[in-house]
């Protein structure tokens, strides 16, 4: 989508608040995994939320992800040994010092019944029988059904609209950087409000549009991640939207995963073109036409690359975690981690 394209797109309503959206960043393409096509990002002028245009339709996404996504060849035996002991002190510790604490399942006790909404290939289920949970799973991507036939874990590769698990009711229900996937996550919540126990709560995650990283690095923030990412949340827009769709706020920080930093600070160098995958994400390296651009970045985005490229080196693994640690304090983290509750 070129700017001409994007001016003339007709602007969506805010999600949030409802106000006309304005064209922010046109020619966006999928510097990841190289799906084809150009988007643009609209912002809304009174909270600042952010939509991909075009948004994608939630008929699409199976296919998308399939083809595309990551997921197609997983290592099964990789995926096990991930699990550790999440419950442990030592483990919590390391999440908070790691920034991986991001993700709902943590939320979860001993006894609870609790959906993964947008599992992926299941680590937090197996994580949830560590915390002597019940985990279940909903998955889009079809790519998931060979860890559900090696691991016989409770997956439904499908939609909500399937009615999966059919008389379960949940304590929890978790939805880790999955919001932002959802073409009407306002519709989706619905739907699984109706699938909570009385008392239940839902723990989400997802980027922070209003991070510092966002701010400072612009078109070149790793989470607008098009066109897999359609809403774009900062802590103003979310509390609009969970309050004008029924749901009050229990809980709301930020986290950042100093993985995120580490490619953050190489992704501006290690760039690639529209329909290319880029080796950053895929761990494949191929010579692109971009390399030429890569050689001429700025003497200050080089440094970060140099820096994040020996980000396992004790000393700099410590300044990365006191600076992200602080990032969060300020609320300016790259996540956003809420627990919200039906309002009625």
């Amino acid at each position: 989508m070129n700017n001409e394209v994007a001016a003339e797109t007709e602007a969506p309503g805010c999600i949030a608040c409802d106000t006309r959206m304005a064209a922010h960043y046109a020619s966006m393409f999928d510097d990841r995994y190289g799906c084809p096509g150009y988007f643009a990002i609209f912002r809304c002028p009174a909270c600042q939320h952010m939509q991909t245009v075009p948004l994608l339709a939630e008929s699409e996404l199976p296919a998308l992800y399939a083809k595309y996504y990551p997921r197609r060849h997983i290592d099964i035996d990789a995926l096990l040994r991930q699990v550790g002991k999440p419950a442990t002190l030592r483990a919590r510790i390391d999440r908070w010092l790691s920034g991986t604490g991001n993700q709902g399942q943590y939320a979860a006790t001993e006894g609870m019944a609790v959906l993964d909404y947008g599992c992926g290939a299941g680590l937090s289920l197996l994580e949830l029988r560590e915390f002597n949970a019940e985990g279940y799973g909903l998955e889009a991507d079809p790519n998931v059904r060979q860890v559900v036939d090696a691991l016989k874990l409770r997956i439904h590769i499908g939609s909500i609209d399937d009615d999966p698990f059919p008389g379960v009711r949940f304590d929890l229900i978790v939805l880790n950087q999955v919001l932002e996937h959802i073409p009407a996550p306002d519709r989706l919540l619905g739907k699984l409000a109706g699938r909570l126990k009385a008392g239940g709560r839902m723990v989400l995650a997802f980027p922070n549009s209003a991070s510092l990283y966002a701010r400072r690095f612009g078109r070149d923030w790793i989470n607008w991640h098009i066109p897999y990412h359609l809403h774009h949340f900062n802590p103003r827009s979310a509390r609009l939207f969970f309050a004008r769709h029924g749901w009050r706020i229990l809980s709301m920080r930020t986290i950042t995963p100093n993985l995120w930093t580490v490619l953050q600070l190489r992704a501006p160098v290690e760039r690639t073109s529209m329909g290319q995958p880029n080796g950053l994400w895929t761990g494949e390296r191929r010579a692109t036409p971009t390399e030429q651009t890569s050689r001429a970045a700025s003497r200050q985005a080089l440094a970060m690359q140099a820096f994040a490229l020996r980000a396992n080196q004790p000393l700099r693994r410590s300044l990365l975690a006191v600076f992200n640690r602080a990032v969060d304090a300020l609320g300016l983290g790259d996540s956003i981690l809420v627990t919200i509750a039906p309002a009625a």
